[in-house]
């Protein structure tokens, strides 16, 4: 029988993802990484849009051209399905994130998900009462992206603004910043606590935090990709 060496192996993963996240971020292909290391065969594929893309807090629309050739750039590396990996869909109010969805299916063919409304189907599934919110910026953002929520029957019991203001900065909060104001929501009331940017490092925090559970809001769009991919 031949002997097989390191030369016969496939030089990349059998299924590729698809994964769009905004310019200044850090954090979502560290966190992606590190959850398919653990799916043998399965890699991502990463596009970048500008930040600018993303209009500002309070408008009700994406700049879609820049998603359209994220999407068509990935489509060609022939990735299973797509995710928009950042939350600013919840403060635009969800409806931005459905109608981006939809846009890009209609022109790749793929099935498209987004972290905002992964979010909020993972809460809904959870029936959680009591939402405790962790957001990178002020209060401003953290009572829009609370309003925001509220308005998709999700009710926020506290929230905790760090008061970032540029997003790049926001990858190096340290995780036990991050724990400490999770910690300080569950003594607040919450029954779960939900760390809501895709530049924080929430995913290396546990899953569970003071008896509640610990959402990540990268972890849960990269879970929503991989089950629009049917991998779970």
């Amino acid at each position: 029988m031949a002997q097989t060496t390191d030369d016969d192996a496939p030089a990349v993963p059998a299924m590729a993802l698809g994964v769009i996240l905004p310019s200044s971020n850090r954090v979502v292909e560290r966190a992606t990484e590190a959850r398919l290391a653990l799916l043998p065969g399965v890699g991502a594929c990463y596009a970048r849009i500008p930040y600018g893309a993303m209009t500002r807090w309070g408008a009700d629309a994406y700049d879609e051209g820049s998603f359209l050739d994220a999407a068509h750039l990935l489509a060609d590396a022939g990735v299973a399905a797509l995710v928009w990996n950042a939350t600013r869909g919840a403060a635009l109010g969800f409806r931005p994130d459905e109608r981006l969805c939809e846009r890009l299916t209609r022109r790749t063919g793929l099935p498209v998900v987004t972290t905002a409304l992964a979010a909020r189907a993972r809460l809904r599934a959870e029936g959680f009462a009591r939402i405790g919110l962790v957001v990178q910026g002020d209060g401003a953002e953290a009572d829009l992206v609370t309003a925001r929520f509220a308005a998709e029957g999700l009710p926020v019991h506290a929230a905790a603004g760090l008061g970032i203001t540029e997003n790049r900065a926001a990858a190096f909060v340290p995780p036990a910043r991050l724990r400490a104001a999770a910690e300080d929501l569950a003594a607040r009331g919450a029954d779960a606590m939900l760390i809501w940017s895709t530049n924080l490092p929430g995913w290396r925090l546990p899953p569970t935090l003071a008896g509640r559970p610990l959402l990540d809001a990268t972890t849960l769009g990269t879970d929503a990709l991989l089950a629009a991919a049917g991998l779970t």
